[in-house]
């Protein structure tokens, strides 16, 4: 019987640690509890500094409570911007090139583009840009891209994610606690069976460890970047707009230029042609000259010879 005891003992030992462990996993802390428990505490220090005083003013406490509350720095919400925004703009091809200039200026990312150019030149072009902005420039950006055309359309929406990362924050927290204490389970001696379920709780929490690192990650680059999705749209339709003289003698120009060009080339392909072909030509070229010849000598009749007169005895 004291051998059965000492051997249980030692699992018994190694199991105690794991199971703290997975209770701080499951354990994970909200932001909303945080504020409940330190409810009660705020009454019990306001009960008690009622009941030091008998002649302190009843005022006391929240006067204490106000300026502790002025004296603490308040949080910056974390949010995540998304701004929208309609341009009417001369040309669109310009546009896009001064939106790219901006957004490189502002130290953004072009995430897509998407240039609609219509077969109908009655109809106006249109192109949509998403955009990558550093939110402390959001407000900087869209000032700049108003200065661009006229602004049919402008919205901002902010979605307040403060909540979530202190969760994942408080959970990180945990569950790397549970890591550091199944870590230290392993190095201790146990049977083979207690070591397999503890490295099976350790691949769990470090999944869960990655798992979460990534949505906090994900997050807070929300956070840090905004994003703006712009369309841009011609203030008049292609086949309306009255053609500049450079550009139409530019136009010439280089329509002229690519007709010679096209010329020119057929030529010299004509001559490479002909210069493959010309034993063909001029083999044809001499029998029809012999042919012609020999037909010419057939047809022709045989040249009559005058005799002369015999000559008198």
């Amino acid at each position: 019987m004291a051998s059965s005891q000492l051997t249980k003992r030692p699992a018994v030992l190694l199991m105690a640690p794991l199971l703290t462990s997975m209770m701080l996993v499951s354990c994970s802390a909200a932001p909303g509890d945080y504020g409940a428990s330190s409810a009660p505490e705020t009454d019990s220090t306001s009960e008690s500094l009622v009941a030091q005083g008998d002649g302190a003013p009843a005022e006391a406490p929240q006067d204490l409570s106000g300026s502790k509350a002025e004296g603490t720095p308040r949080k910056q919400p974390q949010l995540i911007k998304t701004a929208e925004m309609v341009l009417q703009v001369e040309t669109v091809e310009s546009a896009v090139k001064s939106v790219s200039k901006v957004v490189k200026e502002q130290q953004g990312d072009i995430l897509g583009l998407q240039d609609e150019v219509p077969a109908n030149p009655s109809q106006r072009q249109t192109a949509s840009m998403e955009l990558r902005i550093p939110q402390a420039k959001l407000d900087t950006t869209l000032d700049r891209l108003t200065q661009l055309g006229e602004v049919q359309s402008r919205s901002i929406q902010a979605q307040d994610v403060s909540n979530q990362l202190v969760d994942f924050q408080a959970r990180l927290r945990n569950l790397r606690k549970s890591e550091e204490q199944v870590l230290k389970i392993l190095d201790r001696s146990g049977s083979v069976a207690d070591v397999l379920k503890v490295t099976q709780e350790l691949s769990n929490i470090r999944a869960s460890i990655e798992q979460i690192d990534a949505q906090l990650q994900r997050l807070q680059n929300q956070v840090a970047y905004s994003t703006v999705r712009l369309t841009l749209k011609d203030a008049i339709a292609s086949s309306n707009r009255q053609p500049v003289i450079g550009d139409s003698l530019k136009d010439s120009w280089a329509h002229s230029t690519r007709a010679m060009r096209e010329l020119t080339v057929g030529l010299l392909s004509l001559g490479v042609w002909l210069l493959a072909f010309s034993p063909y030509f001029i083999g044809l070229f001499l029998l029809g000259f012999a042919g012609k010849h020999l037909l010419f000598r057939r047809s022709s009749p045989p040249a009559v010879h005058p005799t002369s007169p015999p000559a008198d005895s």
